[in-house]
């Protein structure tokens, strides 16, 4: 089957991203967007609404006045999960989804990770992680992922709104020091980074002072149809923004998943996820180097037992701290085990145990006998 094909307009629903400060109108903007759409091409199903303030029902008389069925509200959550699970049921059953506010559901998913590595760390004893490191952030994107495709493919008006954050960089500093200060440059959706690349139609809500009044004002960050952007639009309702719709193909075909294909056929073992695989042969290492601690020197607490125990380290690790051994790489850790097996049973990773008789003396002859 031929690759090359004529292009189409496989935009049939639209995707809107809205950000901005409290009180400048993100939500409001939502509900005009998605009373319009309703409005303009007769939308019979009701708006769907997963509400993580909770505040919409401060917007429920807009849908009142214009006539529309109430939307279904969901507002018992913050959790990626449960987003996940409404917006596949909502997708079957309402015409326009509102999430609000996408950054909570952000700052649930990396909270949630950073739990559950802690949870795991206690098991081991380790001391828990204060924040998130760089290896952790891959699997929250590949989670984050997963909405991403059911916002951009699902066959249903979609759109999200989130607080703003700021965008900083480093510039040289004015005094001629030579030094760099941080500063802010801009503003963007405070959720996963590329979020903002997502939308069809990106808006910042500000508040400007007009007369002593505030006018939420949208400023259009991004119009892939090219009818708005940069564009200033005081108290933006959709008939205001409709020029944007207009360019889809609204009835038409949406295009799906981009998920359903993937280049894994060009991977051989080799390109496991090296990294993953290192940390679970680490935490295997770290294991048994615990393990082979406690039949050599018992489970004793006493002084004697533990400073046994220090020396033990110290002598075939350089140091008589469990953290620091804890947070080497793989191969340094899996020296130090071959090393304690060396120093307690006389052989090596990959070589055959020896009985328990050649064991060094402090060995627990019940435990050798066991481990035999």
């Amino acid at each position: 089957m031929s690759m090359l094909k004529k292009a189409t307009n496989k935009m049939a629903y639209g995707k809107v991203g809205i950000y901005g400060d409290a009180g400048s109108g993100k939500s409001r903007t939502a509900a005009e967007i998605a009373i319009g759409l309703c409005k303009t091409y007769k939308l019979e199903k009701p708006v769907g609404i997963f509400d993580t303030e909770p505040a919409w029902s401060f917007l429920l008389p807009l849908f009142q006045k214009a006539g529309l069925p109430e939307p279904y509200v969901y507002d018992e959550s913050r959790a990626f999960t449960d987003l996940m699970a409404w917006t596949r049921e909502a997708k079957e059953a309402c015409s326009v989804l509102i999430v609000d506010s996408i950054s909570h559901i952000w700052r649930d998913l990396q909270e949630s990770c950073l739990a559950r590595i802690n949870d795991s760390r206690k098991e081991y004893g380790k001391r828990p992680l204060a924040s998130l490191e760089f290896q952790h952030w891959g699997p929250i994107k590949r989670q984050w992922s997963e909405f991403t495709d059911e916002y951009l493919s699902s066959k249903v008006h979609f759109i999200v709104c989130g607080r703003a954050g700021n965008v900083y960089e480093y510039q040289d500093k004015d005094d001629g020091s030579g030094k760099k200060e941080l500063i802010t440059v801009g503003t963007k959706m405070a959720t996963e980074k590329e979020m903002g690349y997502e939308p069809s139609l990106l808006i910042e809500m500000v508040k400007d002072l007009e007369g002593g009044k505030i006018i939420n004002t949208a400023m259009i960050q991004k119009d892939r149809a090219d009818k708005l952007n940069g564009k200033l639009i005081p108290f933006p309702n959709f008939k205001k923004l409709e020029a944007h719709f207009q360019t889809l193909n609204i009835g038409g075909q949406h295009f799906d998943s981009m998920r359903g294909r993937d280049s894994r056929e060009v991977f051989t073992d080799a390109g496991e996820d090296n990294f993953a695989a290192e940390m679970r042969r680490r935490d295997i290492a770290l294991d048994e180097i615990r393990e082979e601690m406690l039949r050599h020197h018992g489970h004793g607490q006493d002084a004697g037992t533990k400073a046994a125990k220090a020396e033990t380290l110290e002598k075939i690790a350089g140091t008589r701290s469990w953290e620091r051994i804890s947070a080497m790489r793989l191969p340094e850790v899996q020296r130090i085990r071959n090393e304690l097996w060396k120093l307690t049973r006389g052989h090596g990773y990959g070589e055959q145990p020896i009985t328990p008789a050649t064991l060094l003396p402090g060995a627990n002859d019940a435990e050798g006998k066991d481990a035999a």
